[in-house]
């Protein structure tokens, strides 16, 4: 079983055990953090067994931080969903982009992307986010926000997207790459749908650090 929720069908204690897993503890230090015996970690880790499946240590605790950042996306896809119909709607009946405040107001960082692949705007959460300063960002390709390593997928993920928009998550791995101004990588959440403009479609692209 791969539980949407987790924490919901674990006991406390049994959250807390893969939590420290995640973190990188080894049964010993759990033990020690949690203050029992090594073998109750071991008694623990069956009980969580028995609720997720037979899986290895690393795959109980991927399962659990897989759950997590889909509720995570879910949550950040819900919260904008009424935004991004305001957003659609500005710039469907006005043409150009001009709702800088609806962006600027969101705490989560926003770019839109045109379909070229550079970005028109990038609200001041996003600069903070990725350490640009000003409008430092409008201009860039949106590669620039990709490592390096990833650019080339990226681009042939994000030509397929444009040719059939629709409102999705970015990766389905445990968590999306992102890197920042000075080369830092770092790993975020985040959710990119496409709206239509007088100039074509725009790929709006909701952030947050994972």
């Amino acid at each position: 079983m791969q539980p949407d929720h987790p924490e919901s069908i674990l006991s406390p204690r049994e959250y807390q055990l893969l939590r420290l897993a995640a973190a990188g503890y080894t049964d010993m230090a759990i033990a020690e953090q949690l203050g029992i015996s090594e073998a109750t970690v071991g008694t623990y880790w069956g009980r969580v067994r028995i609720k997720f499946g037979p899986y290895s240590r690393t795959e109980l605790v991927a399962i659990m931080m897989r759950a997590e950042s889909n509720a995570a996306y879910e949550s950040l896809r819900l919260e904008k969903a009424e935004e991004l119909e305001s957003l659609q709607l500005k710039l469907t009946s006005g043409g150009a982009i001009s709702p800088r405040l609806l962006l600027e107001s969101s705490p989560d960082a926003i770019v839109l992307v045109s379909a070229n692949g550079f970005i028109e705007f990038a609200n001041q959460a996003a600069h903070d986010l990725f350490g640009y300063f000003g409008s430092e960002m409008e201009g860039l390709s949106h590669s620039a926000l990709i490592p390096l390593r990833y650019r080339d997928k990226h681009d042939e993920l994000s030509t397929g997207f444009l040719k059939e928009p629709a409102r999705k998550r970015m990766g389905l791995h445990l968590e999306t790459p992102a890197v920042n101004k000075l080369g830092d990588e770092f790993p975020i959440c985040a959710s990119i749908s496409a709206v239509e403009s007088s100039d074509g479609p725009i790929v709006m692209c909701v952030v947050r650090a994972a």
